[in-house]
């Protein structure tokens, strides 16, 4: 193999790597993204279903003398609440707290 030859495959090789680094970049920014709208979506979707339950069989039930309509009623409303918690929460993080990526194209 002659100088010129070596040179070409060393360039090439270099492209690759760069390439393979740029794209390991992005998968990792993706990644990222994908690991916080899901931990996001199971707040949204687990959490006024868990304090629903919370509240309607350990809470009211146990503590409070009302009736089973009162008690399905209030762990509504703290379904609802828990549902307008986590949600602001989303916003509050999509509005506020991003990361400042830049756009390269």
């Amino acid at each position: 193999m002659s100088n010129k030859s070596k040179k070409a495959t060393g360039g090439a090789s270099d492209a690759n790597q760069q390439r393979l680094a740029k794209q390991r970049s992005h998968d990792s920014q993706d990644y990222s993204a994908f690991k916080v709208v899901l931990f996001y979506c199971s707040l949204i979707v687990f959490l006024p279903v868990v304090t629903f339950f919370v509240l309607k069989g350990f809470v009211l039930e146990r503590f409070f003398t009302m009736s089973d309509v009162k008690v399905n009623i209030a762990a509504a409303v703290g379904a609802v609440a828990a549902l307008h918690v986590s949600l602001g929460v989303y916003i509050y993080r999509a509005y506020f707290g991003g990361s400042k990526a830049s756009k390269e194209d």
